[in-house]
């Protein structure tokens, strides 16, 4: 069984380069090692900023505050593993969950699959978070209020969707402490990893 590596934590706590220094380690260990990455938050920036009627009523629903509905994020993620997954590869989630309500249908995957999931939570609080975020130079990341509005969301959202993934017996949970250089933080997941 190929493992299934899970990353969830706040914007900016650097999830996309611990995926990669990962990857890199599993590389070292084995070169013929191939991946499936799913990285559902860089898939739905480039969903939203397209023509079909869908993306215009998202960017709606973000402009005023609001949260896409969670069948889009399951959409991106099912979709790629229906069409991209054989059962060879080892799995990175990158940005899923995104709410409470995609965890029973990400398990049902897991179900389906016979996987058990590596559960990997990036924990940083909130003023970390928000000097990470407003470091990063992305576009959507400028705004005082949008940073604030990303930090909020983290609370209400994807913080539920954490507890309900520490809950499941096919989930192994490792919380590991962001706030360090990102040499710690690859070394306090590799040693979690191996525990």
């Amino acid at each position: 069984m190929h493992p299934v590596y899970l990353f969830i934590g706040q914007s900016g706590a650097g999830k996309g380069t611990q995926v990669a220094l990962l990857k890199e380690s599993i590389l070292a260990k084995d070169p013929t090692t191939r991946f499936l990455d799913i990285e559902t938050g860089s898939k739905f920036r480039d969903f939203i900023t397209g023509s079909t009627y869908t993306a215009g009523l998202v960017r709606e629903l973000i402009a005023q505050g609001k949260l896409p509905p969670a069948f889009l994020g399951v959409h991106m993620w099912s979709h790629e593993l229906m069409e991209d997954y054989d059962g060879t590869t080892t799995v990175f989630l990158d940005g899923t969950p995104r709410v409470a309500d995609e965890v029973p249908l990400l398990l049902s995957a897991a179900q389906l699959y016979n996987w058990t999931i590596d559960v990997i939570y990036v924990e940083i609080g909130d003023a970390w978070a928000h000097d990470r975020i407003t470091g990063r130079g992305r576009e959507d990341d400028s705004h005082e209020e949008a940073v604030g509005g990303r930090i909020r969301w983290f609370h209400t959202s994807v913080e539920p969707a954490i507890e309900l993934l520490k809950q499941s017996p096919l989930v192994r949970f490792h919380a590991i402490n962001g706030e360090q250089t990102i040499e710690q933080v690859h070394q306090d997941i590799v040693r979690s990893l191996a525990a």
